[in-house]
């Protein structure tokens, strides 16, 4: 090696230690806040321990995420959680302006906030992958040692916070829209029970055959019956929600049930001109569930059109489909409101001149019942006072080629059965009592379990009517002490109840009853079990091919009114 080459080494050394010797004095000064090394695996940050390394811990440690920035935004020192909130390695973030990590809406917000040297603003960090962070900044400014300005930024991740201020916010909305069911719910239960109460007083006021009676009768079933519905609705809607209905399928004539359903649904027409038009289409279906979905929706449009109003009821068939669209010119549905339709609780404006406006729970109940039935159903409106059209798809099936008579054609009168009523309601015993010597049957009573198992015992009727809550010895327990005797099995049992869910039609079955009837009850529903048991064989009543209203398996029925089918919602299927 030539003696120049060696002098240029040494100057080289030299020149090294020169800068190493003014490093190592930055250093010890505080000068120097951390390395940046170039190795192998890139550039990598090393920090330097010092007297402020207390400070440093805290900001290393705290949850917001730090930087200390140039006048001009590049990031020259950032905290763990900084790197974590923009989810890159805290080395590639050092020497990045911070407007990469900015969306573009706020990069204007943050350069004037720069500008001003110190402020607060929200933002939206845009992190690795396209990940969005919605963010609170905090901008000071300061100077260091050397009298250069630089800027000191706390970034607070604001997502938890948001996503616990829109949890409140739904929960808000949900107990304000149950506070308006609930109040929905005693408008609506007020209105029938006003005219039930007004027509008993019509009844004491008269001698009970003239036209004002017969008038009172009639609007105390109708109410009665509208009472039923809305407590049938109730009940429903949470095994509907919770996939507790089961269908009894079979296939109907879909015009045909349209036509009766529609019929039923003028009787609380208003002035309205209601139009129907069909064409002959079969569906595979559930007979009870089918006149509750179309009873829904034709009602829904007397509802909410006004008298003088028109509604068109059309069935067809539409390729593979049969299809039910009912179209009126009446209140319509608000843009806003239209999505939302068919969610539960979901109602338009509630108004004073708009009292029918139901509990918002009918459009529901269609929806998941057509669904379960593989149809579909949707809403279209061109906004408030331009109407509605709801329309029902559901597979169309080929027509039975023996087709049954239907099971809302009247019983057969011409036969009396003895009959024991144990009910501790003095009212409702008095009632059943009537109807049933009305319908040409002998009736004994009791009205509590022990007295009315002994007298079950002692008489053994052709059928046993039994609440099954009642005080001393409940219905349950009176059908299983009875079904011990020697021929038990000649006596029918019917277990008298407000429960319908298959549960409850399982423990009267294990108990020993033969059918389950809903109250309130249907007087031709309890005539058909009375039919039912003419032969003396229990059990035999609607016979199999009713409709199961809730879903019940079990060699029993299920019967009540509440429904409107206009008879037994009856009987069990085999299991």
């Amino acid at each position: 090696m030539d003696e120049s080459h060696t002098q240029q080494r040494i100057a080289e050394l030299s020149a090294r230690l020169e800068e190493a010797e003014e490093t190592l004095r930055a250093v010890s000064a505080g000068e120097i806040d951390a390395f940046i090394v170039q190795g192998p695996r890139g550039e990598q940050v090393y920090s330097l321990r010092s007297a402020e390394q207390p400070y440093r811990t805290l900001v290393e440690e705290m949850q917001e995420g730090a930087a200390i920035l140039t006048v001009a935004g590049d990031i020259v020192y950032c905290n763990r959680q900084f790197a974590a909130l923009v989810g890159i390695p805290l080395e590639d973030v050092i020497g990045r302006p911070l407007d990469r990590f900015l969306s573009g809406s706020d990069r204007m917000a943050f350069a004037m906030l720069r500008k001003a040297g110190s402020g607060k603003c929200r933002a939206r960090l845009i992190a690795a992958g396209g990940r969005v962070v919605d963010v609170y900044l905090s901008l000071s400014a300061s100077k260091s040692e050397d009298e250069n300005e630089r800027l000191n930024l706390i970034v607070t991740d604001l997502s938890a916070l948001l996503d616990a201020q829109s949890g409140r916010d739904r929960a808000e909305q949900e107990s304000q829209a149950k506070d308006e069911f609930m109040a929905m719910l005693a408008h609506e239960l007020r209105n029938p029970l006003s005219a039930i109460s007004a027509a008993v007083q019509v009844l004491e006021a008269s001698n009970g055959q003239d036209a004002p009676a017969l008038r009172a009768r009639s609007i105390i079933g109708r109410q009665v019956h509208h009472l039923a519905r809305l407590v049938d609705d109730l009940l429903d809607v949470g095994r509907v929600m919770t996939g507790k209905i089961a269908l009894d399928r079979r296939p109907i004539d879909f015009a045909d049930l349209v036509h009766r359903a529609v019929a039923v649904c003028g009787e609380r027409q208003n002035g309205q001109r209601l139009e129907i038009s069909s064409q002959r289409v079969w569906i595979d279906g559930d007979l009870v569930r089918m006149e509750q979905i179309v009873n829904n929706i034709v009602g829904n449009a007397v509802k909410y059109t006004p008298g003088g109003g028109s509604i068109r009821v059309r069935v067809s068939a539409e390729g593979s489909d049969a299809v039910l669209r009912v179209e009126d010119n009446g209140y319509g549905i608000a843009p806003e409101l239209l999505p939302r339709v068919f969610d539960l609780f979901v109602q338009g404006e509630r108004t004073l001149d708009r009292a029918q406006g139901g509990l918002g729970i009918g459009l529901t109940l269609v929806r998941r019942l057509v669904e379960l039935h593989g149809g579909s159903v949707s809403a279209l409106s061109e906004g408030p006072g331009r109407g509605s059209t709801f329309t029902v798809r559901l597979p169309k099936v080929a027509a039975p080629q023996n087709t049954q008579p239907s099971l809302t054609q009247s019983p057969c009168a011409g036969f009396s059965r003895r009959v024991l009523v144990i009910e501790d309601n003095r009212d409702a015993r008095e009632m059943f009592r009537m109807m049933l010597e009305l319908a040409g049957h002998e009736v004994l009573e009791a009205e509590e379990g022990l007295t009315g198992l002994e007298l079950l015992k002692a008489t053994r009727p052709d059928v046993a009517v039994i609440d099954v809550g009642l005080p001393g010895l409940n219905g349950y327990e009176i059908a299983r002490r009875f079904r011990e005797e020697p021929d038990a099995e000649r006596v029918m049992l019917v277990a008298l109840t407000g429960y319908g869910t298959p549960e409850a039609v399982e423990r009267s079955r294990q108990a020993g009853f033969d059918h389950h009837l809903i109250k309130p009850v249907n007087a031709e529903a309890l005539q058909e079990i009375m039919r039912g048991g003419a032969d003396g064989a229990p059990g035999a009543g609607a016979g199999s091919g009713g409709v199961s209203p809730n879903g019940a398996a079990g060699p029993m029925s299920a019967a009540a009114s509440g429904n409107g089918a206009g008879a037994a919602r009856a009987v069990g299927l085999r299991i």
